[in-house]
């Protein structure tokens, strides 16, 4: 039998659910001794991921007729799996800073999933993944405070010809007064996404919870759709992420505003984004600057570029030109970045220097914050985009 000291249950069990998809999902059939595919008739298979002392975590892989079994963490580092007697694939990882980390397991050169470690989504398509604990950060978790509601709503979009969802999250009192109206910030995610990684893995609706409990956020309707916009063109679904526009002054703005209590003049609208949803976001609020009040640009590009084959329609960056009128438009247009961001550092820095060139550097600008944060391009950094830029909303 497995030795249960190296499998302590309160590792097993932080690394298999806390999660915020689900809290204790059901184990696989077969997960007991013996019986059914995940199971051999000497021991029990251990999760996917188990958290370790030390910041450190083991992955198991079972696949006793493989050859080769590797883990992709992070989308850059690749480590090998070591098979074990009884067929079980295992490696100890360390778990470096911490926080959100996502794997890719390929069994004899195939990505697959495995069927015992956490699930999310990213590159277009289902992953693994493990949340580790990091000393002294807290604000993403699940706490004893009160909390607010995720729904996925469905809406016809006119725009596109197609039938669209979204996520929508109302903080802890909505149902309680039936009077009260709210702020609502659309929050989007990054390219390969989709609208319900901000709550899966971002943790969104645990931010806002643990933020309003606080007292350090006006309580507020959060709505994520799914950036990776498609259209119905000549009988085919074509991804145009330009789109994002339309479908949310045309479609899911309305949508929300007919179906939810929410205030509806520019001073109680936000948007904000992380990677291609900070290019969105900058699109959208600097182009429709009589609609938003509030712009977050999260490890963020102001300045668009090409996604497909059609070139950016750059038109919206005239907004910057005029400093009094940007001033007066925005309350807020909130710039961020990890310092070691791979994928839009240097976007960042021309956009900074962009910003100088027009005299809107934060120091110049009162509406315009800056800030920098330890990190790549993560969810890691992505949630403390989210907690910093919340607490200016809406005030």
């Amino acid at each position: 039998m497995m030795n249960q000291e190296r499998y302590p249950s309160a590792a097993r069990n932080a690394a298999v659910w806390d999660t915020s998809a689900s809290f204790e999902p059901q184990l696989p059939l077969g997960y007991q001794t013996g019986t059914g595919p995940f199971s051999t008739s000497e021991e029990t298979v251990p999760p996917g991921v188990v958290l370790l002392e030390g910041g450190k975590f083991q992955l198991n892989f079972f696949a006793p007729t493989a050859s080769k079994v590797e883990a992709f963490l992070r989308y850059r580092d690749t480590v090998a799996l070591e098979k074990q007697e009884n067929g079980l694939w295992s490696v100890v990882v360390d778990g470096g800073d911490g926080g959100f980390c996502p794997i890719m397991f390929r069994v004899d050169g195939v990505e697959v999933l495995n069927p015992l470690a956490p699930v999310g989504y990213g590159c277009s398509h289902p992953l693994n993944y493990v949340d580790i604990p990091q000393e002294g950060v807290d604000f993403y978790l699940c706490k004893e405070v009160p909390h607010g509601s995720v729904v996925q709503e469905y809406y016809y979009s006119q725009a596109t010809g197609m039938m669209k969802s979204c996520l929508v999250y109302t903080p802890p009192g909505y149902m309680e007064d039936p009077e009260k109206t709210y702020p609502v910030l659309y929050l989007q995610h990054g390219h390969g996404e989709n609208e319900k990684c901000w709550v899966h893995q971002g943790r969104a609706n645990f931010i806002m919870d643990n933020l309003i409990a606080e007292g350090k956020a006006v309580p507020c309707i959060v709505v994520m759709n799914n950036g990776m916009v498609q259209k119905e063109q000549d009988g085919l679904r074509v991804l145009d992420t330009s789109m994002i526009e339309r479908l949310l002054l045309e479609d899911c703005i309305p949508f929300i505003e007919s179906r939810y209590r929410v205030r509806t003049d520019k001073w109680s609208r936000a948007m904000a984004g992380l990677s291609m949803g900070s290019m969105q976001t900058s699109q959208v609020t600097l182009g429709n600057p009589d609609k938003f009040g509030y712009a977050g640009v999260f490890s963020g590009f102001v300045g668009a570029f090409k996604i497909g084959q059609a070139e950016p329609d750059m038109t919206y960056l005239k907004e910057l030109d005029d400093k009094a009128k940007f001033e007066k438009d925005f309350k807020v247009f909130f710039r961020a970045c990890g310092h070691t961001d791979y994928v839009a550092l240097e976007r960042f820095e021309k956009d900074r220097k962009m910003f100088a060139e027009k005299g809107l550097s934060p120091g110049e600008c009162p509406v315009h914050v800056e800030k920098m944060y330890h990190g790549e391009h993560e969810w890691n950094v992505w949630r403390m985009c989210l907690r910093d830029f919340a607490q200016y909303l809406f005030r």
